[in-house]
């Protein structure tokens, strides 16, 4: 052993320990305000889950409650021909049960004008306004709450307690003449077709971005129906050119008649993920083409076919020259002609 490696230090075991100490000295109150602040979050999702909760529970039972019927309503008159477009909003909530929108016929033949009824009733904690606009072409009325919070911050008046709910319920009663494209556009609301007893020939577009669909015996030339999120389903007659039914997540279910004076009709019927199930009830000529990509399609009384897959399927119906265009991301697809 040379006299180096003899008088060579080695830490003793106390040295260790009191260098070991010092890094623990250093991490221990890191990893306790990490550990503080990691409780105080997890409280903090308890708290507001529970709110949250409660809040949506009262909003559910206000809608049982109160008789949105026997509200006296706001009534808003306008020219069709100077606004074709309604455009409804409310506030985007969990806590706004703004419910439908009911599109009917008015009965009288010397009522030229829209006739739109907005029936709100809320809890003693919360106020609302209704603001009227025109925007060019379009007729817009604003569903409104009186939130302290303004903007991307509104979002935490959700969070108040006692819950402050809304219940909405809007009539759109339409002439018997309409200009020769009608739009009603929405955000949060169902939209619900009644049936008229006088037939469109012209044409409708009506627009939800978070709500269901329904037709109910609507006779009309040309109708575009849209929904990001929701279900379209019901009946349609007396399509002569063109049948738009869309939503990207939710099903499909439409008995449609198309006229009889109807040449050469367009029918586009598209979702993302869910069935989509059609009857024409022997009222459609032309031809049509069918596609899924993960599902199967089904085709009843086809006259011809020219591709025949479970995920595909063309051919053509009758001898005139409408169009059906049918596809599905994942979904099954049922047609009957």
């Amino acid at each position: 052993m040379s006299s180096k490696d003899q008088y060579k230090h080695e830490p003793s075991y106390e040295e260790r320990r009191v260098t070991t100490g010092c890094c623990g000295c250093i991490w221990t109150p890191i990893l306790t305000a990490c550990g503080i602040f990691c409780c105080l979050i997890v409280i903090a999702i308890v708290i507001l889950s529970v709110i949250l909760g409660v809040n949506v529970n009262a909003c559910g039972k206000l809608s049982q409650t109160v008789d949105i019927n026997a509200v006296t309503p706001s009534v808003y008159t306008f020219d069709p021909n100077t606004f074709p477009n309604f455009n409804f909003i409310s506030f985007n909530s969990i806590l706004t049960k703004t419910g439908q929108i009911y599109v009917t016929q008015s009965n009288s033949t010397n009522d030229k004008n829209v006739t739109v009824s907005v029936r709100v009733a809320a809890t003693k904690d919360e106020t609302t306004s209704i603001k009227e606009e025109n925007i060019d072409s379009t007729k817009k009325i604003s569903l409104e709450r009186a939130d302290t919070f303004k903007g991307a911050l509104a979002w935490i008046g959700y969070l108040s307690l006692p819950p402050r709910c809304i219940l909405a319920k809007v009539e759109v009663v339409l002439p018997q003449t309409i200009p020769s494209v009608t739009t009603i556009d929405t955000d949060v609301n169902d939209i619900i077709f009644y049936a008229n007893s006088v037939p469109y020939s012209s044409q409708i577009n009506a627009k939800t971005v978070n709500g269901e669909i329904d037709v109910n015996n609507f006779a009309i030339g040309s109708l575009t129906l849209n929904t990001n999120n929701g279900g379209i389903k019901g009946s349609v007659s007396g399509i002569i050119n063109e049948l738009v039914a869309t939503t990207d997540n939710g099903g499909i279910q439409l008995n449609v008649l198309v006229s009889s004076n109807a040449t050469n009709p367009k029918i586009e019927i598209t979702n993302s993920f869910s069935d989509i199930q059609l009857n024409f009830n022997s009222s459609f000529s032309g031809s049509y083409d069918v596609n899924t990509d993960f599902g199967n399609v089904n085709v009843v009384n086809p006259s011809s076919e020219t591709i025949n897959e479970d995920k595909k399927k063309s051919g053509k119906v009758g001898d005139k020259n409408g169009t059906l265009t049918v596809n599905t991301k994942n979904g099954n697809i049922n047609i009957t002609f």
